[in-house]
C-alpha cells in the first residue's frame, strides 16, 4: 500500500486557564522579558511555539502507543533517519526533510480583542522574579527580572495547513493518514504552551473547530475512534516494505 498525501487544513482554539508568556526575547520599556504582539499591539501566540510544543506532545503519545520516536535533539538517534524516518519526522519534519505543515500564528478572538481595544495594556500583567542556582537553591546575585504575562481566560485562534504524507489506516477510503491520527490526538491533549509551565504558568485548553481533508469538511471526532490503531503503526511501515 502506497503513502496517501493529504491536503489538510485544521482550524483551532486556545483558552489559557492561567497566565501565560509567549516571549519576544526583547524588553519593553521597564520589563525584561517581554511577550509577543502583531503589529497593532495584541498579544499573538507564536506558530513556531505550538509547533514545537505539539511535536513534544506527540512525541509523548507516540513513546506510548509503542511507536519509535527518536529526539530531534539525539544526534546519535537522528542518524538513523538515513535509513527509515520515523512518523514525526514525516509528520513535522527533522533536520533531514522539511515538515508538510505550516503553523500560522494564533491571533486573539475577535471578542477578546474588542474587549482591550480602549487599553492595550491591560492585556499583560508584570511580575518580578529572581533567577534561582539550581547548584545552591538560592537566589542568584543581581538576577532581578520582571516577566510581562498574558491574563488567565484569553482566546486565540490558529490554522494549521499543508500536506500528510503517510500510510492510511486500513479499512475504507476515508479512514485517514496515521500522521493525522496522532496530530489530532497531540492537539486535543495540548495542555500547556508557552514559558514557566514548571511554575503551572501556560496551561491552557485546546478546541478543534474545524478539519478540512482534501477539501472535504470532515469531523474529527469520527476519525479519533480509531485512536488505538495508533499502536500499529510502525508495523505497517515494516510490512509495507
Amino acid at each position: 500500500m502506497p503513502d496517501r498525501t493529504d491536503h489538510i487544513k485544521l482550524t483551532y482554539t486556545l483558552t489559557f486557564e492561567a497566565g501565560f508568556h509567549c516571549g519576544s526575547g526583547l524588553s519593553r520599556l521597564l520589563v525584561d522579558r517581554a511577550v509577543r504582539r502583531d503589529a497593532k499591539g495584541y498579544l499573538i501566540v507564536p506558530g513556531s511555539t505550538v509547533k514545537g510544543t505539539l511535536r513534544d506532545q506527540c512525541e509523548q503519545l507516540a513513546r506510548l502507543f509503542g511507536l519509535v520516536a527518536r529526539s530531534p535533539h539525539d544526534e546519535v538517534e537522528a542518524l538513523r533517519e538515513y535509513r527509515a524516518p520515523d512518523l514525526l519526522a514525516r509528520l513535522f519534519g527533522s533536520r533531514l526533510r522539511g515538515g508538510g505543515l505550516c503553523f500560522d500564528d494564533l491571533t486573539m478572538a475577535p471578542e477578546d480583542r474588542e474587549f482591550f481595544d480602549a487599553t492595550l495594556s491591560l492585556q499583560t500583567s508584570e511580575r518580578t522574579q529572581v533567577s534561582i542556582s539550581r547548584r545552591t537553591g538560592a537566589a542568584r546575585p543581581e538576577a532581578l527580572f520582571s516577566s510581562e504575562f498574558g491574563f488567565t481566560g484569553l482566546r486565540f485562534n490558529g490554522e494549521i495547513a499543508g500536506h500528510i504524507s503517510d500510510l492510511p489506516l486500513e479499512g475504507d477510503a476515508d479512514s485517514p493518514t496515521y500522521g493525522l491520527l496522532l496530530l489530532l490526538a497531540g492537539l486535543i491533549s495540548l495542555d500547556r504552551v508557552g514559558g514557566n509551565k514548571s511554575t503551572g504558568l501556560g496551561r491552557c485548553r485546546t478546541e478543534i473547530m474545524s478539519l478540512t481533508i482534501n477539501n472535504d469538511l470532515r469531523e474529527f471526532s469520527q476519525l479519533l475512534t480509531r485512536l488505538s490503531d495508533l499502536e500499529y503503526a510502525d508495523f505497517a511501515r515494516e510490512t509495507n516494505g
